[in-house]
C-alpha cells in the first residue's frame, strides 16, 4: 500500500509539471478536476475561472466596474476591480496599469491571477492612452488605491469591511511598469502609508529634467536621484528588449534596477532571450516569481524569502539585494549533492517517519507533508 502511495505521489508531482495539453482523451478524463476534453479541437485544455484549474489559484473570482458602483477615479479610466470569493479578510491589494496605447483590459489577465490567489486587484487605464505621461499614469495608480479603500466603506459593495488599508502593491507593464516606479517617489501620503512594494513588468521609464539631463537632446535621462526610495521593487525585464526599443537605451528595466538604491530591497529578473512582451502575460516562471513576491510583501510570509533568492531557470541574469535570515539545507542525505535522491529521502520520511532522515519543512507551516515535497520538487526544477 505504501509503495502504491509513493508511486501516486511521484506521479502527482510529474503531472503538476505537465500541461493538460500533453494528455490524451483518456488521461484528460482522469484529471477532470483540472482538465477538460475539447471535442471540437480534439485537445485536452485547462479548466479556467479559478478554483483549481489552469494558471489560476484556488479562489473563484468576480469583478466590479463603475457600473456596479465603484468610484470613478479622476486620474485614470475604466477601472475593473477583481476580488476573490471567500478569501479571509482583511484583503490586500495590487493596482495595475498598462503600457502605451492600452486600456485596463490589457491588465485583466494579471488582475484575475492575483484575485484567484486571494488578493484584490484593480486594472486601470490612463485617461489618454496615447498622451498621458509616466507621471500621470503613476498618479492614476495612487488614485486607484483610493478607489479600493472606498469599497471598504460602501455598504452595498461585496468588499464592505474587507479591505486592508495598509497593504498595496503598485504594478504595470511597459510604460505602466515605469509608472509604478515613478509612483514610489511621488509626494503623496499613500506612498509611505500604504504602498509596501512594486512590480515593474518590462518597464520603460522617462524623467524629464533639463538641469540634470542637460546632455540629453530632450532633457530625458535616468539617474539615481530620480529613484531615491526604500520601497521593495521587483523588476522583470527581457534580455533583448534594447533591440526592440533602441530609443529607450538607458531607460529600461535593467537601468531601473541599477539606479535604485542598493539599500532598497530590489530584484532584477532578466528573462533569457526575452523581448519587450516577455512579462506582459501572466504565465509560467514569471507568474510564479511574482506570486512569491506578493506573498512575501503583502502577506508578510517570510517562508517565501528563500524562493525569492532562487534564480529561475529561464533567467539570463538574476540580481538582488534581498537577504534571508534563515537558510534551508536541502542536502537531506548529506552526500554533498542536492538532487532527486534528497527528494526521495523526504518522501521516505513522510511515508515511514524514518528518524535517521532530517525532516525538511520547506513552507514553514510546522508540518512535513506533501506540500513540502511539492516545494522541494519546484526547487529542484528551478535549479537544474
Amino acid at each position: 500500500m505504501k509503495i502504491l502511495t509513493l508511486v501516486s505521489i511521484i506521479f502527482f508531482i510529474n503531472f503538476l509539471k505537465a500541461e493538460c495539453s500533453d494528455l490524451d482523451s483518456t488521461e484528460c478524463v482522469q484529471w477532470s478536476e483540472y482538465c477538460e476534453w475539447n471535442e471540437e479541437t480534439g485537445e485536452c485544455t485547462e479548466i479556467g475561472g479559478g478554483g483549481g484549474g489552469g494558471e489560476l489559484g484556488p479562489y473563484q473570482i468576480a469583478y466590479l466596474t463603475e457600473a456596479d458602483g465603484i468610484r470613478n477615479g479622476p486620474n485614470y479610466s475604466d477601472g475593473r476591480l477583481y476580488y476573490p470569493i471567500g478569501a479571509n479578510p482583511p484583503l490586500k491589494s495590487i493596482v495595475l496599469t498598462p503600457g502605451w496605447g492600452g486600456g485596463s483590459s490589457y491588465m485583466v489577465g494579471w488582475a484575475e491571477f492575483f484575485a484567484s490567489y486571494g488578493f484584490i486587484a484593480i486594472a486601470i487605464g490612463p485617461n489618454d492612452e496615447i498622451n498621458d505621461s509616466h507621471e500621470m499614469r503613476a498618479e492614476g495608480l495612487i488614485d486607484a488605491i483610493e478607489t479600493i479603500k472606498e469599497e471598504d466603506y460602501r455598504s452595498d459593495s461585496p468588499l464592505f469591511g474587507l479591505v486592508d488599508h495598509d497593504k498595496f502593491i503598485v504594478s504595470g507593464y511597459s510604460m505602466g511598469g515605469g509608472a509604478s516606479q515613478v509612483a514610489l517617489v511621488l509626494d503623496h501620503p499613500y506612498v509611505d502609508e500604504a504602498i509596501v512594494a512594486a512590480i515593474a513588468l518590462n518597464p520603460t521609464i522617462i524623467f524629464e529634467d533639463c538641469d540634470i539631463c542637460s546632455d540629453s537632446e530632450y532633457c530625458i535621462c535616468l539617474v539615481p536621484e530620480f529613484l531615491e526610495h526604500d520601497i521593495p521593487t521587483l523588476v522583470i525585464a527581457g534580455q533583448n528588449e534594447i533591440n526592440e526599443l533602441p530609443d529607450y537605451d538607458g531607460l529600461l528595466g535593467q537601468d531601473i534596477y541599477e539606479n535604485t538604491p542598493e539599500s532598497t530591497l530590489k530584484i532584477l529578473y532578466e528573462i533569457e532571450s526575452g523581448g519587450h512582451g516577455s512579462a506582459e502575460v501572466s504565465s509560467g516562471l514569471v507568474q510564479e516569481k511574482v506570486l512569491h513576491w506578493v506573498n512575501y510583501h503583502l502577506l508578510e510570509d517570510l517562508s517565501y524569502c528563500d524562493s525569492l533568492l532562487l534564480s529561475p531557470n529561464n533567467a539570463s541574469q538574476y540580481l538582488t539585494t534581498l537577504e534571508c535570515e534563515t537558510s534551508i539545507s536541502y542536502d537531506l542525505n548529506e552526500d554533498g549533492e542536492i538532487n532527486s535522491a534528497d527528494l526521495t529521502s523526504l518522501v521516505i520520511f513522510i511515508m515511514y517517519g524514518n528518524q535517521s532522515i532530517n525532516p525538511l519543512d520547506i513552507n514553514f507551516d510546522s508540518e512535513v507533508d506533501i506540500f513540502d515535497i511539492l516545494g522541494f520538487s519546484d526547487f529542484l526544477e528551478n535549479t537544474n
